[in-house]
């Protein structure tokens, strides 16, 4: 074969021009300060319950004896009509923050997974807390969803300021 020759008896790969796409997960990131000390704002987090949130209408633990218990699964009821199981994966009060997974959902959700990470960090020149909330998406995610996450994740920073400065 002629291509064959021109390339030292070495056949070439047809496929090596083709663009080989590398899939990978989407992190979103967002923080906020809350005016209260960390223990306070701790304390609104720590529950799961969410009831800071105005997006929130009521949460209960499904599974698992306490709100804080690893592998516990929390179902969280929104105001819109959807509902959410999400199971605590890792938890500190040493370290102020949680680690969350979507478990199921009455909803089709627009991404396979969702893992959300709520930290804590307190600013001891002012008494105030640094609050960062991640989401690890799955690659399936879209830019409507990840815009989907931040703004919710901003609404959510105001409701939980309000909530410890009440």
């Amino acid at each position: 074969c002629a291509s064959s020759r021109r390339n030292n008896g070495i056949r070439e790969d047809p496929r090596r021009f083709l663009v080989h796409l590398t899939m990978s997960s989407t992190r979103t990131f967002e923080s906020s300060i809350v005016d209260a000390p960390c223990a306070k704002v701790w304390g609104k987090v720590r529950t799961m319950d969410f009831s800071w949130w105005k997006l929130v209408k009521k949460t209960a633990v499904t599974t698992g004896a306490s709100t804080s218990e690893v592998g516990s699964c929390h179902k969280i009821d929104y105001n819109d009509g959807s509902s959410w199981t999400v199971r605590l994966c890792e938890m500190s009060d040493i370290d102020h923050f949680l680690t969350y997974e979507v478990v199921t959902s009455t909803e089709a959700l627009p991404v396979t997974s969702a893992v959300h990470t709520i930290r804590l960090r307190r600013i001891t020149a002012t008494s105030q807390t640094f609050v960062e909330w991640t989401t690890d998406f799955s690659n399936d995610a879209t830019t409507a969803v990840v815009e989907d996450s931040r703004f919710k994740k901003l609404e959510a920073f105001k409701d939980l300021a309000a909530a410890c400065t009440a």
